[in-house]
């Protein structure tokens, strides 16, 4: 994936939109991060403070992950300044960085069993021949059941 990120062309940002980043720049904290050029370098098991659903699917099939620059940089998630580059063309550009690079991994996935027969041997290595998943929820009912039509009272 990070080879085929390498090969996307990265965007480049008219006038405008580079003024909207550095608006967008100048409402953040300071000490956020510093703008890069280019892809950054490949770091493997970084840990992030993040929330995600694939954690769970991570532990029944290989995973892997990226990150495109799609907000000015030190923007934090759930901001309105995310929203705001989210749906501006400087977020649109950034989603197409990651869009093809997604398209090409999978098309080189699919072309090659023996990528996914390793990183299928790779994560059975990890979690070790005992490995039996859990959910941390177990085998109660959700709290919600969405399926059921409420009952109406009057």
């Amino acid at each position: 994936m990070y080879d085929n990120l390498k090969q996307v062309p990265l965007p480049t940002y008219t006038a405008q939109e580079q003024a909207f980043i550095d608006k967008i720049e100048m409402t953040l904290p300071k000490g956020g991060r510093k703008r890069t050029t280019g892809v950054e370098p490949y770091s493997s098991g970084e840990i992030m403070s993040a929330s995600t659903d694939v954690g769970d699917v991570s532990y029944t099939t290989p995973t892997a992950g990226m990150s495109a620059g799609t907000w000015a940089p030190g923007t934090p998630p759930h901001s309105w300044q995310a929203v705001a580059a989210s749906g501006n063309s400087v977020g649109t550009k950034g989603a197409e960085v990651a869009a093809k690079t997604l398209a090409l991994t999978a098309a080189q996935l699919f072309q090659s069993p023996d990528t996914l027969a390793a990183a299928r041997k790779e994560l059975d290595e990890r979690r070790g021949p005992d490995f039996v998943y859990r959910s941390l929820l177990g085998d109660k009912a959700p709290s919600l059941d969405y399926r059921k039509t409420p009952s109406v009272k009057n």
